[in-house]
């Protein structure tokens, strides 16, 4: 049973309160209590925090991003890991401080998060690449942004405020607030065995 495990988030709700971020998880809270059903009356305790930890896979990441001051400095991290394990494909190395309020990650599959800083109430589906390689430069994201399935956020870019990243758009410019991008449709380069170029 899941109240079994309770006993042994002692160490995670301490590094919580010693981070000193209540209005940040409350926020996230608040989030994923509207996504989930669940019941948050705008109060932590240590029973809903527990549960949220437990049956949000995907929010446990990035509690771990929001503590990783704390933990670091008390050596705890691979501690709390076996209490709790991380979602294995969620990738979350942006420290949680660079991280907005009401931060959401719908399904953590395959998903790396990696920028300078992410604004408040964002969102961010499976598949996503947040980031950058060689020395490039990772991206700046703004506030009210939603980065839906298979999206590719790459380099020393900024995304402004309110913007919507479709499902497998490649972003390598910057994009300017209240944007919408999407991916190009897909074409036929052959068809019935024969070379062509038609939109599908």
């Amino acid at each position: 049973m899941i109240l079994f495990r309770y006993p042994f988030l002692l160490l995670h709700f301490i590094c919580f309160k010693l981070a000193k971020i209540d209005d940040v998880v409350i926020a996230d809270f608040e989030k994923y209590a509207s996504i989930y059903r669940f019941s948050f009356s705008g109060k932590i305790t240590y029973f809903n925090f527990c549960h949220y930890l437990i049956r949000c896979k995907e929010y446990r990441n990035v509690f771990y991003a929001r503590i990783s001051g704390v933990a670091s400095k008390l050596h705890i991290h691979s501690l709390l890991n076996i209490f709790l394990p991380k979602y294995p494909t969620l990738f979350i190395p942006t420290p949680g401080h660079k991280i907005g309020k009401a931060f959401y990650v719908e399904h953590g599959y395959s998903t790396v998060i990696r920028a300078r800083s992410i604004g408040d109430n964002c969102q961010v589906n499976q598949n996503v690449t947040i980031g950058g390689s060689l020395g490039s430069g990772v991206p700046k994201i703004g506030n009210n942004v939603k980065i839906f399935t298979g999206a590719v956020v790459v380099g020393n870019i900024e995304i402004g405020d309110n913007v919507i990243i479709g499902a497998n758009a490649t972003v390598v410019k910057d994009v300017p607030s209240n944007s919408t991008i999407v991916a190009s449709k897909s074409r036929y380069i052959l068809k019935d065995g024969v070379k062509c170029d038609e939109t599908l």
